[in-house]
């Protein structure tokens, strides 16, 4: 299977895709803000509106790949399943004594594939691990900071974060949080090794080369067009990486065009893990070929920088005014349309939605249509009265994690728009 994403509406072909997983079983009141969850969902409902939502996805056509199977399939091989184990375990070094770390690292050794990959989502306490090796150390056991020996992978659901797909080219991000770190490793063993990917000679843009240290994350990567391609710069996607992505689609790619967006993440309170917009895809998504869905609140809180090439290879950076009149110029429109979370409703409104619904995040099935969570209601009359098609989503349970429709998909192949 080849790859292709050349803008953010084309229509979707293939995707993949992820239920929450049984990491979300793990949170409790005590650990919910550590598990990035915003409340603690209902495994059972999450699943059921999750198999809907991924119906919705099928039946406008699109393949959808489940990220559980992609990672089982792969793990049937024993040298990816050792590569794995000790990249994983890896993750977790600067955590613990080197004793339950040898003992992890056994002891996902040996297990099965599908029990491994429930194993990874779970994650295991240091307690748990002791309970079946014996082999914790004692510093780890008698330390009550050192709860996990492997921490969950509680957000899996999200499959945007841990990779980008730009062009024919592949972003590997780096994580900023503990419980992601492990989906990009996972993700690159799927599409180095799985049989699925097996005539793919994709580059990397980002994550494979020494020294792509710096975080970058899916939620922050858009793919305008072709030639242009849109980042956040957040705590989550940092600048050194935006540059050398940026090098590296100028140099061996389609684009001419990067522009970076420098922007707050606004927290309700001190207890507040999420915020408004913990990626630049919480805020502002192109849904048609002149329109975009945006949160207003953020535009007093945008830089706007603008990357093109440069003489001897460089990258040239210069500070735009407007980020609208930016992308007007450089994807040669001759106007664009602007919907509003919340539509013309009252700025609570639009701060409801925003934060209670993920009412700024949508993931477009083809040109002018979009899917959303079905609370955001004034966003979505907002839409419709703007010419957009919507299919609105039941996500009740889904929605406590802080995140939308397109942070829960990952496009593998869109249309080329004519």
């Amino acid at each position: 299977m080849r790859i292709r994403v050349r803008s953010e509406i084309g229509k979707l072909r293939a995707v993949i895709m992820q239920p929450p997983g049984k990491g979300i079983e793990r949170c409790t009141p005590l650990n919910v803000q550590s598990l990035a969850w915003d409340a603690i969902p209902s495994p059972h409902k999450a699943m059921e509106e999750h198999l809907a939502w991924v119906r919705a996805v099928r039946s406008s056509g699109a393949q959808v790949y489940l990220f559980e199977d992609l990672l089982r399939d792969i793990l049937a091989d024993s040298d990816v399943k050792k590569r794995l184990v000790a990249s994983v375990a890896e993750t977790e070094r600067r955590f613990l004594a080197p004793r339950t770390l040898e003992a992890l690292a056994e002891h996902l050794s040996g297990l099965v594939p599908s029990v491994l990959v429930e194993t990874l989502f779970f994650g295991m306490t240091v307690d748990e691990l002791n309970e079946r090796t014996n082999a914790a150390s004692l510093s780890d056991l008698a330390n009550p900071a050192t709860q996990w020996a492997l921490f969950p992978m509680s957000n899996v659901l999200y499959t945007r974060d841990p990779v980008a797909v730009v062009g024919e080219g592949i972003v590997f991000c780096r994580m900023h949080n503990r419980d992601r770190e492990k989906e990009p490793l996972c993700y690159r063993a799927i599409f180095r090794r799985h049989p699925l990917f097996a005539s793919l000679s994709a580059p990397a843009w980002y994550g494979e080369d020494p020294g792509d240290d710096d975080p970058i994350e899916g939620g922050n990567v858009h793919c305008y067009s072709p030639s242009c391609v849109v980042i956040g710069i957040n705590e989550r996607t940092r600048p050194d990486a935006i540059e050398k992505l940026a090098e590296r689609t100028m140099a061996k790619g389609d684009v001419t065009d990067v522009i970076a967006l420098m922007f707050e993440n606004p927290r309700l309170s001190e207890k507040d893990n999420i915020g408004l917009s913990v990626h630049m895809d919480m805020f502002l998504n192109m849904i048609d070929r002149d329109a975009f869905l945006f949160f207003p609140y953020m535009e007093r809180k945008l830089t706007v920088l603008h990357l093109t090439p440069g003489k001897g290879g460089r990258i040239r950076i210069r500070r735009e005014d407007s980020l609208f009149d930016t992308l007007k110029r450089v994807l040669k429109l001759d106007a664009i349309r602007i919907i509003k979370v919340g539509g013309d409703e009252s700025e609570a409104v639009a701060f409801a939605e925003q934060r209670a619904g993920s009412g700024g995040n949508t993931v477009n099935l083809e040109p002018g249509k979009v899917c959303i969570w079905d609370r955001n209601i004034a966003t979505i009359r907002a839409l419709e009265r703007g010419g957009i098609q919507v299919v609105a989503v039941d996500a009740d349970e889904l929605t406590k994690g802080g995140g939308g429709p397109r942070c829960s998909t990952l496009p593998l192949w869109r249309d080329d728009l004519s």
